[in-house]
């Protein structure tokens, strides 16, 4: 076999490898959403120039979501690596089949993005922009690639943290720029006129890919930066090595904070049949990588609600502080399909053989999830509201919005989790479509409430509130488990 067929059998094993089979379909649908959306609004209103600008950042923010998340895997390097080393084949032809298969996927993410872009192109775009977005986004795609692999060789493990704070940023910056983007239109409209209204933008990398669509670009001048720098993003995925393969996500600083409530709770909250499920999930889930690269950053769009509410004061501040808190149960269903998710599912039959009734399973899972994610959670929120508006607001807000989201954890828990705790593949992990008519009830209700409660109870009244939702929550704990069983009766548990 030749060197070139060598090459195309390893690129066809690398695309049928991989989680769901290699394919990046999952990926590219919420990408070909966001786009058309986005392009729709800002098509018949920006000239070609800030509109090739506005595409080219959504596309390379969009696609760095996915490539930061569950298909970071092309990054990295092979977990058969070593057995892929020991076949036949040179170690140049290794490389140019992982480069040729980063960019069929890079080219297939481009493409989600870019093509709505292309189908509402403004009047006056020039002929060739239809077949030159997509080629101009892959450029720049390539160039983000070459960028986060060579920030994973070059940090290597300690990457991991940065690479999630920085899809977390661009989650809610997605969120942000779909939603506010009309705002800034006028401003948008006017770059470039006359050669003028570039100014810092000229470093910003998406501007490069753009230039062809400038005023008077006809030269062949304005095509030398973004051939260059595709040319280097290029050379940069040939040259270096996958980054290695990360280990478990590890964040002892936060499990060291939680530690006296983790203490107090197994102490008056958890029942003894309870406590191996909440250590498990309490210790275990957060390592697993996926978990975490599939809900922290969900973070980011309640934080593009607060950068949304920074110049607002008064009562419109303190409406979308309510809607900031009290909207979160409506990211819980993300959270408890991943509760079943894990790298080594095989092991799953030491809890599924325990001795141990499912409303231990239930309760033991729902109590870790509140203590490890939840709390930290409205630590971070109740923080920001006090920072934003003020402390009486954020006292007032936070309490019954944490309580009523263990509410709802509670009661969502039996709809979303599929399996035992940590016993499903990634690859596996489903999230069921049927779920969209309750999330929009439940949106528009918790919506309602964060509204009344802002604008109807004071202090003392949110207080009342607390006590009322901690007595449903002690009601429905114990009809779950009947009137024998209760923390209080039973001994503590020393595990």
């Amino acid at each position: 076999m030749s060197g070139l067929g060598r090459v195309a059998a390893l690129l066809g094993a690398r695309l049928r490898t991989g989680p769901d089979g290699g394919s990046p379909i999952a990926a590219m649908l919420p990408l070909v959403l966001v786009s058309g959306v986005f392009c729709a609004l800002i098509g018949g209103v920006l000239a070609p120039f800030p509109y090739a600008i506005s595409a080219l950042t959504l596309c390379v923010a969009s696609v760095a979501i996915p490539l930061l998340g569950e298909l970071g895997w092309i990054l990295r390097r092979d977990a058969a690596h070593e057995w892929v080393a020991a076949l036949p084949v040179r170690s140049f032809e290794l490389r140019l089949a992982r480069t040729a298969h980063l960019l069929v996927v890079l080219f297939a993410l481009a493409l989600a993005s870019l093509v709505p872009a292309a189908v509402f192109l403004p009047d006056g775009s020039p002929g060739h922009a239809f077949l030159t977005l997509p080629l101009l986004g892959l450029g720049l795609v390539s160039l983000l690639a070459s960028f986060l692999l060579a920030i994973q060789n070059l940090l290597g493990e300690r990457a991991e943290g940065l690479l999630i704070g920085v899809q977390t940023v661009l989650v809610g910056a997605v969120a942000l720029g779909v939603i506010l983007g009309v705002r800034f239109l006028p401003t948008l409209a006017h770059l470039g006129e006359d050669g003028g209204g570039l100014g810092g933008l000229l470093l910003f990398p998406p501007t490069w890919f753009a230039l062809p669509f400038a005023d008077g670009a006809g030269t062949r001048a304005t095509w030398w930066p973004s051939l260059t720098a595709g040319a280097v993003g290029l050379a940069v995925l040939l040259a270096l090595p996958p980054a290695a393969a990360p280990r478990a996500v590890r964040t002892p600083w936060l499990a060291i904070l939680l530690t006296p409530l983790r203490t107090l709770a197994t102490r008056s909250w958890v029942r003894r049949e309870e406590r191996g499920i909440f250590d498990l999930i309490f210790d275990a889930l957060p390592r697993e990588r996926e978990v975490v690269l599939r809900t922290v950053p969900m973070i980011g769009i309640p934080l593009a609600m607060l950068a949304f509410s920074s110049d607002e004061g008064g009562a419109r501040s303190s409406d979308l502080m309510a809607l900031l808190l009290f909207t979160v149960p409506i990211y819980l269903p993300i959270l408890l399909t991943q509760v079943a998710t894990s790298a080594t599912p095989r092991a799953s039959w030491l809890h599924r053989t325990a001795p141990i009734r499912p409303e231990a399973v239930a309760e033991g899972t729902v109590k870790a999830l509140t203590l490890r994610f939840l709390v930290p959670l409205y630590a971070v929120l109740a923080t920001v509201a006090w920072a934003r508006a003020d402390l009486a607001t954020s006292l007032r807000l936070a309490p019954p919005a944490f309580l009523l989201s263990v509410l709802v954890l509670r009661r969502l828990h039996s709809a979303c989790v599929f399996a035992p705790p940590l016993s499903v593949a990634p690859s596996e992990t489903r999230f069921d479509q049927d779920w969209i008519g309750l999330l929009g009830g439940l949106a528009l209700g918790l919506a309602g409430i964060a509204l009344a409660v802002s604008r109807l109870v004071t202090l003392p009244g949110s207080i009342g509130l607390a006590v009322l939702l901690i007595a449903i929550e002690g009601i429905t704990e114990r009809r779950r488990w009947g009137p024998s069983h209760s923390p209080a009766s039973e001994p503590p548990s020393r595990m």
